[in-house]
């Protein structure tokens, strides 16, 4: 069914990145996309028959909206710093150690520091995050730990609050 449905999404991505003018256009993304969803399942679903949470819809949306509302502080910020002709800048590598019980909590919180712009993960090892950051300030919801409370929040099990 995984694959099924990957090869659907796949072939989705193809119809809107190459637009099909016939039928052989559709036919050689199809190919395309069940061979890659073939050979990535191995990756995404190493273990096949284990249970996996589904996150939780509404949760999902808040952190949506959490994660985008840091998205556009940050690059007012950003926009700050570099409009400012003295370009006051203070680049700095963090180090951060944060423990998550999911590797798919880890590569949320990697992520949402890597889309919030003046920030990137460099490194991920284990519990540590190493993270770039242009100046301090915006890395301060991954220094007070308010990001990877909200990361944890959204993977908790369904029936936690």
């Amino acid at each position: 069914m995984r694959t099924a449905l990957s090869t659907a999404g796949l072939l989705a991505f193809w119809c809107v990145v190459v637009p099909p003018e016939g039928w052989v256009d559709v036919a050689v993304g199809l190919v395309a996309a069940w061979a890659l969803a073939l050979w990535s399942a191995r990756f995404l679903w190493p273990d096949a028959g284990r249970r996996v949470l589904p996150l939780h819809p509404l949760r999902s949306v808040a952190f949506a909206a959490l994660l985008l509302r840091r998205i556009l502080v940050a690059a007012t910020q950003v926009l700050r710093i570099v409009l400012d002709p003295r370009l006051p800048i203070a680049p700095e590598v963090l180090r951060q150690r944060v423990s998550f019980d999911q590797d798919a909590a880890r590569v949320a919180f990697a992520n949402a520091i890597t889309v919030t712009p003046g920030t990137l993960t460099l490194e991920v090892d284990g519990d540590e995050f190493v993270v770039h950051a242009l100046d301090r300030s915006l890395a301060q919801d991954v220094l007070d730990g308010s990001l990877a409370r909200d990361v944890a929040r959204l993977f908790e099990p369904r029936g936690s609050a």
